[in-house]
């Protein structure tokens, strides 16, 4: 509802819905309760006009961080992340509607954020780790250069030691995604200063823009082998026949294009070495069908 009928749903029960989901989040013996009732605040949060988000803040930042500093303690103690995950999106989306009204809280967070990028190493934390790097990146974007350059030197260290690791990532590794959209926040955030890292970032950027669906045309008994197969959609051409395609990575192809349509607008003649193969490679995407923001 918070997103079907943004803003007018904020406008009307900010006051209601604010106390209550932030009451259900200390629900700390439910904890699906309490992760969806953080993911309900990021509905919220994310159409929710500046303003009526403002005097709330105070309030949300206390909760947030509270739950956060918690939910650290049961990760390291009994491996339980799934609180922590949906936390971490809400402070994110929290900053990201705040702006620079983050700027006071920003020390409050940016510490144990940094720490769980660099501990949660291990591969069922992949996705806490993504988002953790989501929200740096996020929060890094609403406070501005000045106040994130305290930290932007060991967050770009961070980030550099993840990017190293690219290559040993699983093609579904849910880091990939999140990683490509936090260089191009730094970007926004360092300007002319990010270009020093363009020959890491780069490579990873452009393997993950070329991905190339799996596609198929069956016939009907074909299609029912391949239903349980998770990732594939169908269209039904008739006379028994249906056009099959392999979503997989198809959103991060999406978000990589437009990373590299950042970049470019964001350091101008600064990425004109990468000029000549972004242009091989996006001019065919003109005549790509299959996902309408990659077109």
């Amino acid at each position: 509802m918070a997103t079907d009928f943004a803003p007018g749903f904020q406008k009307k029960f900010h006051e209601k819905v604010i106390a209550a989901l932030l009451q259900t989040m200390e629900d700390q013996g439910n904890q699906r309760v309490q992760a969806h009732a953080a993911a309900a605040l990021i509905n919220f949060t994310e159409d929710c006009p500046k303003s009526l988000l403002i005097p709330y803040l105070d309030n949300l930042v206390k909760h947030l961080h509270s739950i956060m500093v918690l939910k650290l303690q049961e990760l390291i103690q009994k491996g339980t992340k799934l609180v922590l995950e949906q936390v971490v999106t809400s402070i994110a989306s929290v900053a990201d509607t705040a702006e620079e009204k983050f700027v006071p809280y920003y020390d409050l967070f940016m510490p144990s954020l940094k720490h769980i990028v660099e501990n949660a190493v291990q591969k069922e934390l992949r996705l806490l780790r993504g988002k953790t790097i989501e929200c740096i990146s996020l929060i890094g974007l609403a406070v501005g250069k000045e106040k994130f350059m305290q930290d932007a030197s060991d967050v770009m260290q961070l980030l550099l030691k993840t990017q190293t690791d690219f290559s040993d990532m699983e093609d579904d590794d849910p880091q990939i995604s999140y990683m490509i959209s936090a260089w191009a926040r730094m970007c926004k955030i360092l300007g002319k200063e990010f270009q020093q890292y363009l020959p890491v970032v780069m490579g990873p950027l452009m393997k993950t823009a070329s991905i190339k669906p799996e596609v198929a045309l069956l016939d009907t008994q074909d299609m029912e082998n391949m239903s349980d197969d998770d990732g594939w959609e169908f269209v039904n051409l008739g006379d028994q026949q249906s056009f099959g395609i392999k979503t997989a990575g198809l959103e991060e192809k999406s978000t990589a294009c437009q990373m590299l349509v950042c970049y470019a607008k964001e350091l101008k003649e600064g990425f004109v070495e990468y000029t000549e193969q972004v242009v091989k490679l996006m001019v065919p995407l003109l005549k790509f069908y299959f996902h309408d923001d990659i077109l």
